[in-house]
């Protein structure tokens, strides 16, 4: 659970106090919290690890919820930025923001909100980190350890997580916005810069690698608990840097003990806190994402708790708005629960318990594209996988009838939801999707505990941020490029538990890296950063990410039957993928000239 008041104050304290040099003229508060006190011992960088955990969960929460540069508030999350707007995904909103996210060509704008303050973001993260390593130097901090190695061990394990962040940041930028500055020093009023270059990525890779052999050095494969970072997060990231860095051998030798070790492995029998519901293992993984539930295949977890069961309060989180759809927005679904007990009693409105018997409220931002669901038809199998299955998949809308049972809402004896493409959504000359019957996905799902809050956009739930199955992807891909034979055994592992047929060596072979793309979709849908996953291959072996016939223009003309619309910009080679280095960046960096990104 997150302590918004303690968060507040140590993000003041990162962000604000190191950067005025008045600060140095003035008496030093004891009974106030600055930097200089509250990293003097190990329970001070524990709090900073707390609050740059809180920063990293922000990929999950609001873009917009720092409220600065006249932001809306429209309830999108940064992770949609890397993920909608695909091979799979459009995004089901019309607001400024999003429009890249169903017509690629309007990217190019360099003062969107949501870009300027997702790079800002990001360099809080690294300053933040930054501030942890440079100070765990001080030979006068108290790490509590009470012995010599223990001291140490405290020492590295916050240098290790901090350097772990700071990589983590630099991921995210390096997908996003390419080359971009690098920094490795804690920012004072001292060394405030304005001079700022780019830097290369190849160079910022390094940093990254370094950072993570340390993390892996220094933590153990499996923590206490899924909710820190662990070693097993930095052999992860660690192997996909490999693959981006166009080093499949090390790739493989990284992530082999993660993905053949006992720590971990993916999750075959219902278990957790859903297992008596109808479901299938795939969801309960969702349900119940801490190692105290049993799941042994969640690496990373952000944990949450409703408001009305925390002490000093919680943050919210969005992935379930973001892609759940406008249910109620429907003319028709909109139509159901008028007879269940509740509405008739005028306890609620039909429209809070449409949500709270459906898996709580969507705000509709991202929708999966048509194509991206006919993949799990992969030869043949229909509904047979678990992860399209109404388990996993919005395919039918539930009502409470009037004798309070949940029973499906019909319209002429069929379901309401339609993947019926509408004129409106292909219509290339309008701005507006708004299709609100498609299916969604189902792996975000809270249902509000207090009634009255069925329609919040809120969810507080624990959220699963990365799994073993995406590592053992990476991993069949890592083979796939060594032209190891046994890539497919990985693939099938992921596949099979999801009661998916297998494929084979000449599967694997006659698609290529496709097949191994494919099945990210498949399973990772709205968890992977899609975006990053698709430029990573696309920047492979020097290619531009901007060019027509590399993985990401060509499987979003064919996969995406909005964003690939020929008048949208996908087959147009200066149409950019890469985000722009902010406007306002640009136009404070007076100490250099920073060159902007290709094609804007």
């Amino acid at each position: 659970m997150k302590k918004i008041i303690s968060i507040f104050i140590l993000l003041l304290t990162v962000f604000l106090s190191g950067c005025n040099e008045k600060n140095f003229l003035k008496e030093e508060p004891r009974d106030d919290i600055y930097a200089e006190n509250l990293l003097a011992n190990n329970t001070g960088f524990l709090s900073m690890e707390t609050a740059i955990k809180a920063l990293m969960r922000e990929e999950y929460c609001r873009v917009d919820n720092l409220g600065k540069y006249g932001a809306s508030t429209l309830p999108i999350v940064r992770h949609a930025m890397w993920g909608c707007g695909t091979d799979n995904s459009w995004s089901n909103n019309t607001h400024s923001s999003f429009r890249f996210m169903y017509y690629p060509s309007l990217i190019k704008q360099t003062d969107l909100d949501c870009m300027m303050l997702t790079f800002e973001w990001l360099y809080k993260i690294v300053s933040a980190s930054n501030m942890v390593i440079n100070r765990a130097e001080d030979p006068a901090i108290n790490w509590e350890g009470g012995n010599v190695l223990a001291n140490t061990a405290n020492k590295e394990t916050a240098i290790a997580k901090a350097r772990f962040a700071r990589a983590w940041a630099y991921r995210h930028l390096t997908y996003s916005f390419g080359a971009v500055p690098l920094s490795t020093t804690e920012i004072s009023g001292l060394n405030y810069r304005t001079d700022w270059d780019r830097n290369p990525v190849a160079d910022i890779r390094k940093v990254m690698e370094e950072d993570l052999l340390y993390a892996i050095q220094k933590l153990p494969l499996r923590a206490a608990n899924n909710t820190t970072v662990s070693g097993a997060m930095a052999r992860h990231y660690l192997g996909e840097l490999y693959l981006a860095m166009g080093n499949p051998t090390k790739a493989e030798e990284v992530l082999r003990p993660l993905v053949t070790g006992a720590e971990y492995s993916l999750m075959t029998s219902r278990f957790g806190s859903n297992a008596s519901q109808p479901g299938c293992a795939f969801i309960d993984v969702f349900r119940s994402p801490l190692y105290t539930s049993g799941n042994k295949e969640v690496l990373y977890t952000f944990l949450n708790t409703p408001p009305e069961a925390a002490s000093t309060g919680s943050a919210p989180v969005y992935q379930k708005s973001t892609w759940k759809n406008y249910y109620s927005n429907d003319v028709d679904i909109k139509k159901s629960n008028l007879l269940a007990p509740e509405v008739v009693a005028g306890t609620i409105n039909n429209i809070k318990m449409l949500w709270l018997v459906n898996g709580g409220k969507g705000a509709a931002r991202a929708s999966v594209s048509l194509g991206s669901l006919r993949l799990y038809n992969y030869k043949n199998q229909g509904a047979i996988d678990d992860r399209i299955s109404n388990n996993a998949m919005v395919w039918k809308i539930y009502e409470k009838n009037a004798a309070g049972a949940i029973v499906e809402f019909l319209k002429n004896g069929k379901s309401v939801i339609d993947t019926t493409v509408s004129a409106g959504m292909v219509d290339d000359s309008k701005t507006t999707i708004q299709n609100y019957k498609w299916p969604c996905t189902k792996k975000w799902d809270y249902v509000q505990t207090v009634a009255a809050n069925g329609d919040a956009d809120e969810s507080y739930n624990d959220q699963v941020y990365l799994r073993l199955a995406d590592t053992y992807l990476l991993y069949a891909e890592a083979l796939y490029k060594l032209k190891n034979a046994t890539a497919v055994d990985w693939i099938n592992k992921v596949r099979n538990r999801s009661q998916a047929v297998s494929i084979t060596a000449n599967d694997l072979n006659a698609l290529g890296l496709d097949l191994i793309l494919d099945e990210r979709s498949r399973e990772l849908l709205s968890e992977e950063e899609r975006r990053h996953t698709l430029i990573r291959v696309s920047q492979e072996n020097g290619g531009d990410e901007r060019d027509v016939n590399n993985y990401f223009k060509k499987r979003v003309r064919a996969y995406n039957e909005i964003c690939g619309r020929p008048a949208r910009g996908m087959a147009d080679a200066s149409i950019p993928v890469l985000f722009p280095i902010p406007q306002i960046f640009i136009d404070s960096n007076t100490g250099r000239t920073i060159t902007q990104n290709p094609g804007y």
